[in-house]
């Protein structure tokens, strides 16, 4: 389940840079009625991943901030080396 996240993720961050540069290129213009649909269907998925996510961390740990605590030092640690 974790390759799925990972590309869910990548297609929405893909989106809002397309998109974004869709933008970038025409300077005063209005916006192309693609990039309006694609940003409208895609950040309700995105905050919705993102507070998912991070609520689901917090639930999975039990509220315990010792054990949340614990986890993100490990964490740290392993992105340090």
């Amino acid at each position: 389940m974790k390759w799925l996240k990972c590309y869910a993720v990548g297609f929405i961050v893909t989106a809002f840079a397309i998109t974004g540069m869709q933008s970038y290129r025409r300077p005063g213009a209005d916006q192309p009625i693609a990039g309006t649909i694609v940003m409208a269907a895609v950040w309700p998925v995105a905050a919705a991943i993102v507070l998912g996510g991070s609520i689901g961390e917090v639930a999975s740990d039990g509220w315990d901030p010792e054990i949340t605590a614990a986890r993100l030092e490990k964490q740290n640690a392993a992105s340090r080396q």
